[in-house]
């Protein structure tokens, strides 16, 4: 997250080093409730002496629980606006920011009574709430949709680990009073501010949130609407179509209603309060169209609808124009998943990541949030798996839990008609007649899935109405309000942008005729990092206006090789094996199975399996602008390979700013519907088009790096290369190491702007 760092905290991290130190706190303390409370305290500001952390978001994240527990209510405010400074700026939707920790807080700071908590706190609280604005509201109400009781349950887990132990270290203690600190604020507060919240929403709103309608094939859709009491007349509809049920989905139906519209938010199929079994991704295009039908024969629909949401929610929007309904006027897709495209295999190659998703969305009508987020639960069945070396069809067993959806997804490794039926195909793009906004990031890990169905609009219509807006996002800042601090990187300060404000000016425009969105001035809107602008262009190909082709060269020079701008005059190659069956190497990037682990890094750390190739320095200055592709020309011993390449700029000063990180499986290289496999010892070449879009100006004196190799990671399906389904193949089929030509005429195609 995000900001310059007041001058105490900055000399405050430059000369401290993070440590771990030992506290006393006495395994009594786990057995006495009375003990607990009364020691909790003191190990919290004892903790906070000597917690340290170099991350600045993480520390104050942390601090402000500390100081609660420590029952020091009035440094909470202080800590939370330089959290908030630091994510966000300081305006006054940050506010919002840990709302119920901020009024729990502060109304404790006012040292009241038991008698008069209520009162005070909800003076507090509604003092609060009506100085933000609808943005901050919405954002407020989002604290209130949780399960105090989930709190409980995660506190009891934390103190199950350390209760045969009479000293803790400052980092167990800071998981300990955080977990401790969530539990108490929310149990003081959570009913509090929900009556009031509903109060609020009864005055200004018309809320229905238990509306089911049949599906001609029996099966059963919930809804929430939100309407706005004052507006009588017929209304534009704006509709979420989600699968991350909650129970009370209300507020971003409020989101919506505050904006002019009336909102809706659609469970898909068997979530929420419908009957039917959950299967993701399956029932959606179909569905989507009865359920706009009926919305739009509502007497307080005025017959046009929109829809948005990101990840999963993107992906249903591309379902729905499927089979297009008359109704709905437009798209905004946001961080689409492309259901087999990028998700659940991304280019052919599975991740592990979509067993822990599927337990988040299928374990019961609502998310499993409390598993979803147990890192060290499913990191530790990785690296299980990944250490024995068993089929990835056995993942599920392993974790203790067969699941259907996991295998059916299994038996359709190609983008076969499985996955082709859930989205247009084709002629089905060349029909679709309404405008499309999509948003994506640079670091977003659905990228590749969002911009497949941008190019394939492209390819199969003619009409030319789809609007593209891409920065410095990840995953979560394309779908709203980015980041202005991403894994170390610091944004540009002009893409720091609301994007959900520019959104929703988007229907505006589309559903009231007003004006477009004044950043989106043409069909492609990018923004060139490090040179703190936005371009706009009409299509994808003038975000470059040159192409650099580096060669791939096999002479060594310090432990790494060299990008040659021109093609050798004589053949050659790098040899390398790699051994599948060593597992010594264990790493995790991230949660976010495409992700770097920073993006700017001093040491680049590569895998063992990769090979590093450095250009030389550059003289001018110039924007990498889109997506870079590689040839890859390859003999192998096996069938099949998985291959890999990450783009870096090494600036001037020896740091390394991670761009892209993109992965193949060969076999599919030229065609994801069927598996094309290798001819052992056969010297052949591998195209790697469907890449990442990045913009990055690059200064004189930096180097562009390619980080180059073969995927063996606990995040993903391990392709031992055998040819056989790589879903039942094991570490039996790596008895014989990978043994690759990397040929010196293999090249990367980087498109730049001058």
């Amino acid at each position: 997250m995000k900001k310059n760092i007041l001058i105490f905290s900055t000399l405050f991290f430059a000369i401290q080093t993070s440590f771990s130190q030992k506290l006393f706190f006495a395994k009594e303390n786990y057995t006495d409730s009375t003990l607990f409370q009364k020691n909790i305290t003191e190990l919290a500001k004892e903790a906070a002496v000597f917690y340290r952390e170099t991350d600045a978001d993480k520390y104050y994240d942390n601090l402000f629980r500390l100081q609660i527990v420590a029952k020091q209510y009035d440094a909470v405010e202080p800590t939370l606006t330089t959290l908030a400074q630091i994510n966000f700026g300081d305006t006054i939707t940050t506010k919002a920011l840990c709302f119920v920790y901020r009024i729990f807080s502060a109304t404790m700071a006012a040292n009241p009574k038991p008698e008069n908590f209520e009162s005070l706190y909800n003076q507090t609280f509604t003092d609060a709430y009506n100085a933000l604005g609808t943005d901050g509201k919405n954002w407020a109400e989002e604290y209130f949709d949780k399960k105090p009781v989930d709190f409980i349950s995660a506190f009891s887990k934390t103190t199950a680990g350390y209760a045969n132990q009479d000293s803790i270290t400052t980092e167990q203690a800071v998981a300990l009073c955080r977990s401790y600190c969530t539990m108490i604020s929310y149990a003081a507060t959570d009913a509090l501010g929900k009556k009031l919240l509903l109060h609020f929403e009864q005055e200004k709103y018309i809320r229905e949130d238990s509306v089911l309608i049949k599906m001609p094939d029996g099966g059963t859709i919930s809804l929430t609407i939100v309407r706005d009491r004052e507006k009588i007349s017929p209304q534009p509809v704006v509709m979420m179509y989600n699968i991350y049920a909650k129970q009370d989905m209300s507020a971003r139906c409020k989101e919506i209603a505050s904006r002019g519209y009336v909102g809706i938010i659609a469970d898909t199929r068997g979530k929420r309060l419908s009957p039917d079994s959950i299967e993701p991704f399956e029932h959606d295009a179909k569905d989507a169209y009865y359920i706009i039908d009926w919305i739009s024969k509502q007497l307080w629909c005025n017959g046009k609808v929109g829809m948005y949401g990101g990840s999963y929610l993107g992906f249903s929007q591309w379902s729905a124009v499927k089979y297009l309904h008359p109704a709905l006027k437009t798209i905004v897709p946001m961080v689409a998943v492309g259901a087999g495209i990028d998700y659940p295999m991304h280019n052919g190659i599975f991740m592990t990541f979509m067993l822990r998703w599927l337990h988040f969305v299928t374990n019961d009508k609502l998310i499993d949030n409390a598993e979803f987020t147990n890192n060290e639960k499913w990191n530790d069945l990785y690296a299980n798996w990944y250490k024995k070396g068993k089929s990835f069809r056995s993942l599920d067993t392993l974790e203790g839990r067969p699941d259907q959806i996991f295998q059916r997804w299994l038996k359709h490794p190609n983008y076969d008609s499985y996955w082709q039926n859930m989205t247009p195909q084709k002629e089905e793009f060349a029909k679709i007649n309404i405008p499309i906004f999509t948003t994506t990031g640079y670091w977003d890990d659905d990228q590749v899935g969002a911009m497949y169905y941008y190019h394939q609009y492209q390819q199969y219509n003619k009409s030319n109405n789809y609007y593209l807006l891409i920065g410095p996002y990840d995953h979560g800042g394309s779908q709203g309000y980015p980041a202005r601090k991403l894994a170390g990187y610091t944004i540009d300060s002009v893409a720091n942008i609301p994007i959900m404000d520019i959104v929703f000016q988007w229907f505006d425009h589309i559903l009231k005729d007003s004006a477009m969105p004044s950043l989106i001035k043409d069909k492609v809107n990018f923004e060139v990092m490090g040179s703190n602008e936005w371009k706009h262009v009409a299509s994808l190909d003038k975000m470059s206006n040159d192409t650099l082709t580096f060669y791939l060269g096999n002479s060594i020079v310090n432990n790494h090789y060299s990008l040659l701008k021109n093609k050798p005059a004589k053949p050659d190659y790098i040899t390398q094996s790699v051994d599948l069956k060593d597992r010594t190497e264990l790493r995790f990037s991230s949660e976010d199975v495409t992700s770097f682990p920073a993006i700017i890094d001093s040491l680049l750390n590569p895998e063992h399996q990769k090979l590093v190739f450095i250009s030389d320095v550059i003289e001018k200055p110039f924007a990498i602008s889109g997506a870079a592709t590689a040839s890859i020309t390859a003999a192998i011993n096996k069938k099949d390979m998985d291959i890999g390449f990450d783009l870096y700029e090494q600036t001037p000063d020896g740091k390394y700013i991670a761009l892209v990180a993109n992965w193949q499986r060969a076999s599919y290289a030229t065609d994801n519907t069927k598996r094309n496999l290798l001819l052992p010892g056969k010297v052949q070449t591998n195209e790697m088009k469907q890449t990442y879009i990045t913009c990055r100006q690059l200064q004189k004196g930096s180097r562009i790096v390619i980080v180059f190799g073969i995927n063996k990671s606990p995040q993903w399906q391990v392709n031992y290369g055998t040819g056989k389904d790589v879903s039942d193949e094991t570490i039996k089929d790596a008895l014989i190491p990978m043994q690759i030509k990397w040929f010196n005429t293999s090249f990367i195609s980087i498109p730049i702007l001058k």
